[in-house]
Formats: C-alpha cells, structure tokens, sequence
C-alpha cells in the first residue's frame, strides 16, 4: 500500500516539474526580454553621456576612462536590442501556438470563399 502512495506522488511531480519548466521558461524569455531592451536603452544613453562628458573633461587620464566605457556601452546598445528583440520573438513563438480567432491573414479568407 505505501508503494502505490509514493508512486502516485512521483506521477504527479513529473508534471509538475513540466508544469514548473515551462514557468521557468516563460520568466528567463520574459527577464531576457525586459534586460536586453531596457539594457539596450540604457547603455545608449550612459555611453552618450560618458563619450559627451569625455569631451568637456580638462584631466587626460579621465578624458580616456569616459571615452573608452563611453564608446563600450555604445557598441552594447546593439546586441542587447537584438537579445531583447529575440527574446519577445521567443515569446510570441511559444505563446501563439494556435491561430487567433480575432487576427486572420486575408489570403486564408480568399481560399474558403
């Protein structure tokens, strides 16, 4: 009788451990997303403002500090909009399995009339 308990109770944390994959899944493609867009955005700006500041700076040693992660987190901006951009197209992949009632192609009403 207490090997019928603890098998039962393996089914279920099979699927469980399903169910908490595919959680897992959506909150990485959802933190991926949020990191690589707002990243994007953010080291844009930061590399703007450090390239702009390195400019207006009198001390060489610090001129060439902001110039440099100016111009790092200036070639960032790029990879991290596309990580991000992956990232919502991964969503959108997995989420929309089905077709959408609501949305449909034009070409497809065409072929049934």
């Amino acid at each position: 009788m207490n090997a019928l308990v603890f098998v039962r109770q393996n089914a279920q944390a099979g699927r469980d451990s399903r169910a908490m994959g595919r959680r897992w899944l959506a909150k990485a493609q959802s933190l991926g997303a949020v990191a690589g867009l707002t990243g994007g955005i953010l080291a844009a700006l930061f590399g703007a403002l450090f390239t702009a500041a390195g400019w207006f700076v009198s001390n060489e040693s610090v001129r060439q500090w902001l110039s440099s992660r100016g111009t790092a987190l200036l070639f960032l901006t790029i990879p991290l909009l596309i990580f991000g951009s992956y990232c919502l197209d991964w969503m959108e992949k997995d989420g929309s399995q089905g077709q959408s009632k609501s949305a449909r192609c034009e070409d497809d009403d065409e072929k049934r009339l």
